[in-house]
């Protein structure tokens, strides 16, 4: 750890439109690369359906992770998640908010361990997905947490 509390390892950046902090971790994001990891966040818990986000969905979804708050929504999706407030934003006691960014972080945590060479990276054509293991450790599969999921308050059109 370095004095200020921080891990030593460098942290994911590529970019600097959104600076954040999680755990003790600061990763810096593009617009393009947030945008795109908050909409495969939100499709991993199974808040909205693959492919159905219009750009101002996917700017409010973007808006309540980086701020944590969504006081003007400008889409549907917004509304929804105002209107429905805490029936969806504390779902079964879990927060959506810290879920998303969980699963936001933890794929810039793989980029860049990736970037430092220290992942191996296959293909499970039986699970039709990649799969990642510490470099020269085959036994010790690094999986996705395990997540709730907000199916049953899923946005739809």
């Amino acid at each position: 750890m370095t004095p200020d509390g921080r891990n030593a390892h460098p942290n994911y950046s590529s970019g600097e439109d959104y600076i954040l902090e999680f755990r003790s971790f600061r990763y810096g994001f593009n617009s393009l690369d947030f945008r795109q990891r908050v909409e495969l966040a939100s499709i991993e818990l199974d808040l909205v359906p693959a492919g159905a986000l219009d750009d101002d969905e996917r700017g409010d979804l973007v808006h309540l992770v980086a701020s944590g708050s969504l006081d003007c929504p400008v889409s549907p999706l917004g509304e929804y998640l105002v209107d429905r407030g805490e029936e969806v934003l504390r779902h079964n006691g879990e927060c959506l908010i810290y879920w998303l960014r969980e699963l936001v972080f933890r794929g810039a945590w793989l980029d860049q361990r990736l970037l430092e060479e220290q992942l191996e990276v296959v293909f499970d054509e039986t699970r039709g997905a990649f799969v990642y293991y510490p470099k020269g450790h085959r036994s010790r599969e690094i999986g996705p947490p395990p997540h709730p999921s907000w199916r049953d308050v899923a946005y739809a059109k």
